[in-house]
């Protein structure tokens, strides 16, 4: 299975779990739903990180700072998520729930660019030619 398939994968799990997230605590919870999104945001980042680092980049080393980096992207595309999210819900007039979806597929690529790049960039294991 392709690597971008796997990312896609964990990414849907992960845009799952925000949504799920961003529709209690907005819908049952009565939060606004710019701050239920960053409730969202944090949980699945968190899922999202777990599962490619066992699935997606196994064959990548993350070394002791690839949390810190994961979240640091994650934080820096946040902000354009958030902005997508306003954008769509208060001023093109489009239902948060939609906003969120359109938002998490505009920055998905993105993400597994910076990812790839950033944060599983080294092999895990080096082999030696005998």
């Amino acid at each position: 299975m392709s690597r971008l398939l796997k990312f896609l994968i964990v990414g849907a799990s992960g845009a799952s779990i925000s949504l799920t997230i961003l529709w209690l605590l907005t819908a049952l919870a009565g939060w606004h739903y710019m701050l239920s999104y960053l409730v969202a945001f944090a949980i699945s980042v968190s899922n999202n990180y777990l599962l490619n680092s066992l699935w997606t980049f196994n064959d990548k080393k993350a070394h002791f700072t690839g949390l810190s980096k994961y979240m640091l992207m994650s934080l820096a595309t946040l902000s354009f998520r958030e902005l997508l999210l306003y954008l769509f819900t208060d001023i093109a007039g489009i239902w948060y729930m939609a906003s969120g979806v359109i938002a998490i597929s505009i920055v998905c690529i993105l993400n597994f660019v910076l990812s790839r790049k950033f944060i599983w960039n080294k092999p895990k294991y080096k082999y030696e030619v005998v």
